[in-house]
């Protein structure tokens, strides 16, 4: 109740300002924004809220499948909505999980009941105090769980209801496409049409990261306009073939229509991943533009893309789908409505054979300046999120983007519509022919020298400054515009400036991480785990987790490790209490993976002790140390606050 006291409070006072004080409108309307994005914050939690499994258990799962990608190792991965598992009261249930299944006979169908021994825990929290928190995404996407089967699903009811149809309509596609074309390309083709990117391997995914083009692979404005871009321009040229039906009738307005029932059905057999979503209502209200003989692309229509998206899913505001696809529109749509690129774009055409040159030398062009814009809109941001920048991403854009625009997605779209009749054929092989060349292309930029750097992680105010900046001189349209460069040269200024941390803790005590004199952190374990390799990531280190825990010193056995350096406190690690009691009398900072009972607590000599009760509490931990001897301590915990996705036993215990 007063949730909603306090929205319609600021909305009455703005519609008083506006009516009887103009000159403060503009703070009004700001004022305004926040309070109802705040309000709409607020609503979407509590509209996706469902319970969270506290603890590990097993049990019989009995569920629905939702959805299931296979992944490169043959594995399926599924998410399921429960109606039992083990002796989990109906309350506490989870709205969905999930689920990894690794048994090569494990056969799913989307929209089945099906029944299988599953074991289950809660999403995992961050690896680091300001890492990505993988439970908000779960909590917003109502996962209550994630976990692995210890048996085979057995199916108890077969799919049903017109949602489970399009999943397993999605699912028969998907299959389609990959025993057609086969291999790696049909892999990657279906992942282009049904956004299934499991069973990708992850050497390609690593080659088209570094050659700068994995933006292919995600359902977004790219795949939108190219598909119904190509669906508009095939009807509407068809009906114009007609004698006399584009004289009398709007045949424009006719392929706008079925260019957006078009772009619907593309939704939805691509999983309607939140980037698709995003997409397809920037494509619907650029073809109702049409529809409305409205100007079709315009910074409007991407404004209010973009209110209706933060209105419906306000979680994606931090994401870097939505930063990212908003950044290149914004920035493409500044840079070709500016007047130098307006009057080129204006000038006389030519005819013959000079109009083919000068268009072909166009689209080359624009394909440049293009790839030019929208990657240094979005480089900062992959490089905040992602610490990564594909350096020759100009030149992997450049070789791969004609063969995605012109021979991929129009031939993904004649393979759909030839699909019903089974003439898939021949559109799905030519569609084949071009992954082929594209995943060449991305192979060859990657090997380049220096074609993937990492870079260091960067502070929340760098990105704000940066996209502030940003923003600033792409929306006016003014020479003050140019001021904008000032935010987004300190933004890169402060890049890698973030806390450099000293010691790192995972969140459960089973990894730890020591920054040595040179300035590289050391690991105590070299066996790969996604915590190291974010670790490493946040770092902008390229090392694997093998590399770094080579270090002279770091000595590890059975019973805990130990870290020496001239000039620096002893720190340890041991993971057995008789090592706890031994380390007490060397150690300066002792950190153990076990529990501490009080009385050797007591009577230890190391000036900071933390054991696996601290971590279990308050999860990730890092720890810094200062010149006068001190030790800052920050947590999981402290970063994420009470929010409704942390669990509550980190402070309950």
């Amino acid at each position: 109740m007063w949730s909603a006291v306090a929205l319609l409070l600021p909305v009455a006072w703005s519609a008083w300002v506006l009516r009887q004080r103009p000159l403060l409108a503009p703070l009004s309307v700001m004022i305004l924004c926040v309070v109802t994005g705040f309000g709409a914050a607020v609503l979407r939690s509590y509209m996706v809220a469902a319970p969270v499994l506290e603890r590990p258990m097993g049990g019989v799962l009995v569920a629905r499948v939702v959805s299931v990608e296979t992944t490169e190792t043959g594995s399926l991965s599924a998410v399921l909505e429960p109606s039992s598992f083990g002796y989990l009261a109906q309350s506490a249930l989870p709205a969905r999980v999930r689920l990894n299944i690794r048994l090569r006979e494990a056969v799913l169908r989307p929209g089945a009941v099906v029944s299988l021994r599953a074991r289950l825990m809660a999403p995992p929290e961050p690896v680091l105090p300001y890492g990505f928190d993988f439970a908000r995404h779960a909590w917003f996407s109502s996962l209550g769980a994630v976990g692995f089967a210890y048996t085979a699903p057995e199916e108890i009811s077969p799919p049903s209801g017109f949602g489970q149809r399009l999943a397993l309509l999605r699912m028969t596609i998907g299959d389609r496409i990959r025993s057609s074309i086969g291999g790696t390309a049909g892999a990657v083709a279906a992942a282009l049409i049904t956004g299934e990117r499991a069973s990708i391997p992850d050497g390609i995914s690593a080659d088209l990261r570094a050659a700068g083009i994995y933006h292919v692979l995600s359902i977004s404005g790219l795949h939108m306009v190219l598909f119904a871009g190509s669906l508009f321009w095939v009807v509407r040229a068809a009906l114009v073939l007609i004698p006399g039906l584009a004289l009398r009738y709007p045949v424009k307005k006719w392929a706008a229509l079925i260019a957006i029932f078009g772009a619907t059905f593309y939704l939805t057999i691509s999983g309607a991943a939140v980037a698709t979503q995003r997409a397809w209502i920037m494509i619907c209200l650029m073809f109702l533009a049409i529809l409305l003989d409205r100007p079709a692309l315009s910074m409007r229509n991407v404004m209010l893309a973009a209110t209706v998206i933060l209105l419906w899913r306000p979680e994606s505001l931090i994401g870097a789908s939505f930063q990212m696809s908003f950044a290149a529109v914004i920035a493409l749509i500044a840079f070709y409505e500016s007047e130098p690129v307006r009057n080129w774009t204006s000038r006389p055409r030519s005819s013959g054979f000079e109009a083919i040159i000068s268009r072909s030398f166009t689209y080359i062009l624009g394909i440049a300046l293009t790839s030019i814009v929208a990657g240094t809109a979005t480089g900062v941001i992959a490089a905040f999120h992602f610490n990564r920048i594909a350096v020759y991403g100009l030149a992997g854009n450049m070789a791969a983007m004609p063969l995605v625009g012109i021979v991929v997605m129009p031939m993904a779209l004649l393979s759909l519509l030839l699909m019903p009749f089974g003439l898939d054929g021949p559109a799905l092989w030519a569609m084949g022919q071009g992954v082929d060349g594209m995943l060449a292309i991305a192979h060859e930029v990657a090997a380049w020298r220096g074609a993937d750097r990492m870079v260091p992680a960067a502070p929340m105010s760098a990105l704000v400054l940066a996209v502030f900046g940003s923003l600033w001189l792409t929306l006016w349209r003014a020479n003050w515009r140019y001021a904008g460069i000032l935010p987004i040269a300190a933004g890169l200024m402060l890049w890698g400036s973030g806390p450099k941390p000293d010691i790192l803790i995972d969140r459960d005590a089973a990894l730890f991480a020591v920054r040595q004199s040179d300035d590289e952190i050391v690991l105590t374990s070299s066996r790969p785990s996604y915590t190291a390799e974010q670790w490493l990531r946040y770092e902008g280190d390229g090392r694997t987790a093998r590399d770094a825990a080579r270090s002279p010193s770091m000595k590890c056995d059975t019973r805990g490790c130990v870290y020496r350096e001239e000039g620096r406190p002893v720190i340890t690690f041991p993971e057995t209490l008789g090592a706890v009691v031994e380390d007490c009398e060397r150690a300066d900072i002792l950190i153990a993976s076990v529990p501490v009972p009080r009385g050797i607590r007591d009577g230890c000599a190391a000036e900071l002790l933390l054991d696996y009760f601290y971590f279990w509490r308050n999860g990730a931990t890092i720890l810094t140390l200062s010149t006068d001897g001190s030790v800052q301590i920050l947590t999981a915990r402290e970063v994420r606050g009470n929010r409704p996705w942390v669990q509550r036993k980190r402070t309950d215990q």
